[in-house]
């Protein structure tokens, strides 16, 4: 088995809810996403996945928060965006971007500061 990974870094700032309300200050993190793909077989290039695809598919996701409140993105409506839910976002979103590809995605991990990190995968 292969697994292939590539990392990226976004700043963006967030607060966590319980209820619906703020239980934490809005602050901001150096956000820091890996995405990992894996396969037992190497394609025609010789690799699991093109790294350029992973880099434009989790690129295109981090995007999206770039300097911005976490919070008010629509995907996290209703929702606390703990690094746990980050993940699990990332992880459908960079699937959905790796098209047929996306298959392979085998976990997303999260990193909201050094040590502090939560992993999503199906």
């Amino acid at each position: 088995m292969f697994e292939v990974s590539y990392q990226t870094t976004f700043c963006a700032t967030h607060r966590l809810t319980e209820g619906g309300q703020p239980i934490e200050p809005q602050h901001g993190h150096d956000w820091r996403v890996e995405a990992v793909a894996a396969g037992d077989a190497l394609d025609r290039m010789g690799v699991v996945i093109d790294f350029e695809r992973l880099k434009e598919a989790l690129g295109e996701v981090a995007a999206r928060f770039h300097y911005k409140d976490m919070n008010e993105h629509p995907a996290f409506a209703g929702q606390s965006t703990s690094a746990e839910v980050v993940a699990r976002y990332f992880f459908h979103e960079v699937r959905k971007g790796l098209g047929a590809e996306g298959r392979r995605l085998r976990r997303v991990q999260v990193w909201e500061a050094p040590g502090c990190s939560a992993t999503y995968f199906e």
